[in-house]
């Protein structure tokens, strides 16, 4: 298969990148810098300014699946009007461009979510059964639009599968932030630690990824998350076990609030999310089913 691949450069897509190729796919990534994705994913990439030019068509043709992973980082700094829209226009300007380049040989479309999908408050259990009310804050809005953005692909008959992704374990990404800081002893929870935090090992993701590209059952919204959630109190208590250093410092919420500004709801939110379509209906085995496996295996690959 000839898959095309967004955000081919990141935590995520690097992995996927790489499983593609030893399977024996051609991976064609579109890039901000596509000089640099072909040095480093060591295949011919496409540049690509979503904001000012159309997609390559070289890169588009005859291509079998699209992953759509790319995105402004919604953690990084505060979100003021321009952040929000830089935020917004990378996944779902992209995503309509993407769309409107489709070849005929297209068959599948493969778009991240977020688990921002979902209210960030309280121990309620979210699954895909939930239905979202029309007045949301930023990042519901955020995740809404985004999956309908790539849901249109559907009206050219093309399956849609999008992913709504929990914090990944993986090499890179928050765990190699945090990793210092509990080495050193001075990791801990946020705010008062109760917050549920969905969280999924990178290979069980990009398991996800690859099978969502081909497998003809799978479609609409699928959480992306390990089948255990657990809250940011066991999450820094198990992070701090695996690297055997205690882990009670906490980071206040008003210090987080200062600091960050609406982007702290990220940290402080509550998502105690399960992947019910995953488990129940696609009949999917994760291979890092509890939290002290997963970040076992994710340290390693931050050594």
């Amino acid at each position: 298969m000839k898959i095309l691949i967004t955000g081919a450069s990141g935590l995520v897509g690097s992995r996927l990148c790489a499983r593609l190729k030893r399977a024996g796919h051609e991976v064609v990534p579109l890039s901000r810098d596509g000089e640099r994705a072909a040095a480093k994913l060591g295949v011919t990439a496409f540049s690509w300014d979503y904001r000012n030019e159309p997609v390559p068509r070289a890169a588009t043709d005859g291509a079998d699946s699209i992953v759509h992973l790319m995105g402004e980082n919604v953690g990084d700094g505060r979100w003021t009007a321009a952040r929000k829209k830089a935020i917004a226009d990378s996944r779902i300007v992209s995503a309509k461009k993407l769309i409107a380049a489709r070849p005929a040989s297209l068959a599948s479309f493969v778009s991240a979510s977020a688990i921002g999908y979902y209210p960030g408050s309280g121990d309620e259990i979210y699954d895909e059964t939930y239905r979202m009310p029309q007045q949301v804050g930023f990042m519901q809005a955020l995740c809404r639009d985004w999956e309908l953005a790539a849901a249109a692909v559907e009206e050219h008959g093309v399956r849609r599968v999008s992913v709504r992704i929990g914090l990944v374990l993986g090499k890179g990404g928050l765990l190699q932030k945090l990793l210092p800081l509990f080495r050193a002893g001075l990791g801990g929870p946020v705010g008062d630690g109760r917050q549920w935090l969905p969280w999924i090992h990178i290979d069980d993701l990009v398991t996800i990824l690859e099978r969502s590209i081909s497998d003809e059952s799978m479609h609409g919204a699928v959480n992306g998350v390990g089948p255990d959630p657990v809250t940011y109190a066991t999450f820094a208590r198990s992070l701090g076990a695996a690297v055997k250093r205690p882990a009670l410092l906490r980071v206040p919420a008003t210090a987080l609030k200062l600091m960050l500004g609406e982007a702290a709801e990220l940290a402080l939110g509550s998502y105690r999310i399960v992947p019910r379509r995953l488990t129940e209906e696609f009949g999917f085995s994760f291979g890092y089913a509890d939290i002290e496996a997963a970040l076992e295996s994710a340290i390693a690959l931050n050594s």
